[in-house]
């Protein structure tokens, strides 16, 4: 295996209107962490998110690419086009982080470490009490019952197992199987873990603080509530 330091990595971004976000992203990436590369996965946004990430790849050819979709079929699908990109394109190691800035680059050199001693690291919001700016108590209660049903069912033993800031080993995605991933909505991101946890994975979790999106709006709905709630009991019994 080669030395971290000799791997190529990736961050792989979805992005819907989130057109007001992508500048500051993209400075703090490059602050923190100067040689990943950023893979935005574009869903045809209306307000011209798609077209603001290709004018950033032609300012940093370097290093950010675009991947542009038709339309708009869930976090999921986003991120499985996105991975497939990434290992098509040969990165040894391949992150994920939402673009509303509620998952500080700060955290991406400790996450890139941290993968250099397992094959799936999460970013958790619990592991040191509750991380999180900017939630209202409804929806922190929401995130906490969340976690501990995810728990509960799938037998898996981490903090935040419905978080969305990881860092994955190549050989870890390509064991999964992308294409048997069913999960569209934020289930994808209980999917994915499940997947490499049935599988046998080193699975760890590094603390991270989490801060609610300033600029934009939320994707979360009740048919994304009510995926998850369905969808982990079919994953549990999924064989």
């Amino acid at each position: 295996m080669q030395p971290l330091n000799q791997q190529r990595a990736v961050v792989v971004i979805p992005t819907y209107n989130e057109r007001g976000n992508l500048e500051e992203l993209v400075k703090k990436i490059h602050h923190h962490a100067p040689g990943l590369h950023i893979l935005f996965v574009d869903d045809n946004s209306p307000d011209g998110t798609g077209e603001l990430a290709d004018a950033l790849s032609r300012s940093f050819p370097e290093s950010i690419s675009v991947l542009h979709r038709e339309r708009k079929e869930g976090l999921g699908r986003a991120y499985v086009a996105g991975f497939r990109a990434a290992l098509d394109r040969g990165y040894d190691l391949i992150l994920q982080m939402d673009a509303d800035l509620s998952h500080d680059p700060g955290y991406l050199p400790g996450l890139m470490e941290r993968i250099g001693h397992c094959d799936l690291v999460l970013g958790s919001r619990y592991t040191r009490g509750i991380n999180v700016v900017n939630w209202d108590l409804k929806r922190l209660l929401l995130s906490k019952l969340a976690s501990k049903y995810v728990r509960f069912i799938t037998r898996m033993p981490f903090t935040d197992p419905t978080g969305g800031f990881k860092g994955w080993r190549r050989a870890t995605l390509e064991a999964i199987g992308l294409d048997d991933v069913f999960a569209s909505g934020y289930l994808f991101q209980i999917e994915m873990t499940y997947k490499a946890f049935r599988k046998g994975f080193k699975i760890a979790e590094t603390p991270i603080i989490f801060y609610e999106r300033s600029l934009g709006k939320s994707k979360m709905d009740c048919q994304v509530i009510l995926e998850a709630v369905w969808g982990v009991v079919r994953l549990r019994l999924r064989r």
